[in-house]
């Protein structure tokens, strides 16, 4: 027979609410109550840790949504639940200090006489998995950059040098039966187009060794002071065709980046502007940055001729592609755009029409 001290210590190693505060602990998991009929909200001690809210803190119906990161997502939750269907998804919260948690969140109403009367749950931390997740990503996006870049270095190493070689080989085959002077006047005008065609390729492909060996250079830039720097070298050309550049960096004014990748954002931007501009009005330029739920971006739109995405949106980005019919395109600068801006983890998108312009959005990481 099992005297009272057996009888306790037995009890109290079966006491569930031991096990279930040591589950929650471990798996960072906490849980709630919701009373539809006196808006009260009811959260333990563990959801409260999980999202640092001080245990004095009163919560209810009416600020609830604060600790929810998208309020559209908050909504249907709630809707769902109201109409009794039980949910379970991931979704990002807000801590009491402002920062974001990734949770598993499950939310079942509570039913007395076919009807919702309140809503109960838990959710537990799914933060580590998520991020190492969205690092993951983050990763492959960065070597399908790499190998999209290796792919067109090898394009210019194959295609265009070997093309430079076997104009010159011919050219100075050719040569051997030069006799006339004037002969030797159109010869030397072929070796410098060569020579200035072979200096452009060398040029890109200089481009695009050194985005891999700049990437160690990052450092805190002022945007504004980076984008007047390159408006000042436009100057003239801004004058010429009485252009108006207009641009707000309120919203983001300083970024942890490359220098010369984003002038060189810049200084294409503006220039394919200024070139593909529509000459039936004045061309406009408005460039801003903007600053939303940990998106950072950087805007610039402008009243120009426009693209076709419907036809060229596939190959818009690529290396060697040209748009417009204008003689000076070559079909390079928005590549190297695109491929500076993924190195750095970000990515660079294009809305435009014809007849109506373009607005190119670049988000950084």
């Amino acid at each position: 027979m099992q005297n009272n001290n057996e009888i306790s210590l037995q009890n109290a190693l079966e006491d569930k609410s031991y096990f279930l505060n040591e589950i929650a602990t471990m798996t960072q998991t906490g849980g709630y109550g919701c009373n539809l009929i006196t808006g009260a909200i009811i959260l333990n001690f563990g959801s409260r840790d999980l999202l640092g809210i001080p245990h004095d803190y009163e919560i209810n119906i009416d600020n609830v949504s604060r600790f929810f990161a998208n309020k559209k997502v908050f909504k249907k939750l709630i809707g769902d639940s109201l109409k009794g269907n039980s949910t379970i998804l991931d979704l990002e919260m807000n801590k009491f200090d402002g920062e974001r948690l990734w949770v598993r969140f499950n939310c079942h109403p509570f039913l007395q006489e076919d009807r919702v009367v309140g809503l109960r749950g838990v959710f537990t931390s799914v933060d580590r998995y998520i991020k190492n997740t969205q690092e993951v990503e983050n990763a492959a996006l960065v070597i399908k950059a790499q190998n999209e870049r290796l792919v067109h270095f090898a394009h210019i190493l194959s295609h265009n040098l070997r093309s430079h070689a076997s104009n010159l080989q011919l050219t100075l085959q050719t040569f051997d039966d030069v006799k006339e002077p004037s002969d030797v006047e159109v010869f030397n005008s072929y070796l410098n187009d060569i020579s200035f065609s072979l200096n452009q390729t060398l040029h890109h492909l200089n481009e695009v060794v050194t985005i891999n060996t700049e990437l160690k250079i990052k450092e805190n830039i002022d945007i504004e002071a980076i984008f007047n720097r390159v408006l000042l070298d436009f100057e003239e050309d801004i004058k010429a065709v009485n252009a108006t550049v207009t641009y707000d960096f309120a919203e983001l004014l300083s970024i942890e980046y490359v220098p010369s990748f984003l002038e060189s954002v810049f200084r294409n931007l503006i220039s394919n502007a200024i070139k593909y501009r529509d000459l039936e009005r004045p061309l406009k330029i408005v460039v801003k940055t903007k600053s939303k739920n940990k998106r950072k971006l950087l805007i610039i739109r402008d009243n120009g001729i426009g693209i076709d995405l419907k036809r060229h949106a596939g190959k818009l980005f690529h290396m060697y592609r040209t748009f417009h019919t204008n003689d000076d395109a070559r079909g390079v600068g928005l590549f190297l755009v695109k491929s500076k801006v993924e190195a750095l983890g970000g990515d660079i998108s294009v809305k435009s029409e014809l007849g109506k312009g373009s607005t190119f959005s670049i988000r950084f990481e």
